[in-house]
């Protein structure tokens, strides 16, 4: 699965990076803020999916959480809420899981409030806040130290850091657009479609759990499970969500952009997709070592008890399809092309983030499935 040449210059994004480590002309009073005041953030809003019985049936099967029945109803697929956003300017972000920014009002200043805004930018107030993304995040820290974010607040008094960076606006060249940094937050957003059914390519299911350990130290972020009148199950399926944010722009000829993962060289993601693989390769093993007469009888309930499927979430409105990134992580791409070939589902899909700074929140809502980038 091998992804086509693409224009990108790389060695920008880290240039930018190193500069912005560099102090401000303005005075700056750094601190590690802490909880002050109860407040929901985006971790709050993701609520446990409710799980009930229809009439039709004994087993429990999930459904949207009741107050998203009537926006389902709508055609709104919102994926994810934020409760209370705090606008912010993204001066550097270091050690992977920490940044440094400067809060802002997040409404429109008018001409008395101009004398006393300048006054306060001759001393800037820093604070540190929580980075939850592992990766490198590229192409998304060019707007340094002037990149604007949005911030969700904890009121749990035992964090350190009561911010936590949600998202970071970025411009692809044609149009402003917001991307999704927390990495966890795509999961999230994957057990609400799922609950809601959204993701068709999946097929039926009556269950999904999460976090189920299926080999040694690893642990599938979902497994959907089908039951048989009598209560057995007939079929579970392994789902493993993949959090993307890096998009490369198109040529000329193909001026289309293509949503990829990972940014960088990912051992951790290479390991859950070899995992998969070995994890169908040993059941179709298990079924072909049956011999006759117990082949047969075993057929119709074990041939198809289990299978897989991977699901990255591209967290940008502004892509039109979706490749793993054979440019940041070849070895994670060709795993990929095996697995394919194997049965693992590789499944795409976007989704648009939708911050109000006037109402101080926000939402995702799910945009659709991306084709998978042909080989070339």
């Amino acid at each position: 699965m091998q992804l086509r040449g693409r224009k990108r210059d790389f060695a920008a994004s880290a240039a930018v990076t190193t500069i912005s480590s560099a102090p401000s002309t303005f005075a700056r009073k750094k601190r590690a803020t802490k909880t002050k005041t109860a407040s929901l953030g985006a971790k709050s809003a993701g609520q446990k999916v409710e799980v009930i019985a229809p009439s039709s049936s004994k087993f429990p099967v999930l459904t949207a959480l009741k107050e998203r029945a009537s926006q389902s109803s709508n055609n709104s697929k919102i994926l994810l809420e934020y409760p209370n956003l705090v606008p912010a300017r993204l001066i550097h972000r270091y050690k992977r899981f920490l940044a440094d920014v400067v809060l802002l009002d997040g409404g429109a200043k008018d001409e008395s409030t101009k004398a006393e805004t300048e006054a306060e930018e001759q001393e800037e107030e820093v604070i540190t806040v929580y980075c939850p993304n592992t990766g490198p995040m590229v192409g998304l820290l060019d707007g340094l130290p002037n990149a604007r974010v949005q911030l969700s607040k904890s009121n749990d008094p035992k964090r350190k850091y009561a911010y936590t960076l949600e998202m970071i606006q970025i411009h692809n060249g044609e149009r402003e657009v917001w991307v999704g940094v927390h990495s966890t937050s795509a999961n999230r957003m994957v057990e609400q479609a799922l609950a809601s059914r959204w993701f068709t390519e999946l097929g039926h299911y009556d269950s999904v759990r999460r976090e189920v350990k299926f080999a040694k130290n690893s642990r599938v972020d979902f497994v959907l499970t089908s039951n048989a009148e009598d209560g057995s199950v007939t079929h579970e399926k392994y789902v493993e969500v993949k959090s993307v944010t890096l998009a490369l722009e198109g040529s000329e000829e193909d001026p289309s952009r293509c949503a990829v993962f990972p940014d960088t060289v990912s051992t951790r993601a290479q390991k859950h997709v070899t995992e998969l693989t070995e994890l169908l390769a040993a059941k179709i093993k298990a079924e072909e070592s049956k011999k006759g007469p117990e082949r047969e009888a075993n057929t119709k309930t074990t041939a198809t008890k289990l299978s897989a499927a991977i699901i990255f979430l591209v967290q940008r409105d502004d892509c039109t399809e979706f490749a793993p990134s054979i440019q940041h992580d070849k070895k994670f791409a060709e795993l990929c092309s095996v697995a394919a070939k194997s049965g693992i589902q590789l499944l795409s899909y976007s989704c648009a983030l939708m911050p109000d700074e006037a109402n101080s929140s926000g939402a995702v809502s799910l945009l659709g499935s991306l084709p998978l980038q042909k080989d070339k």
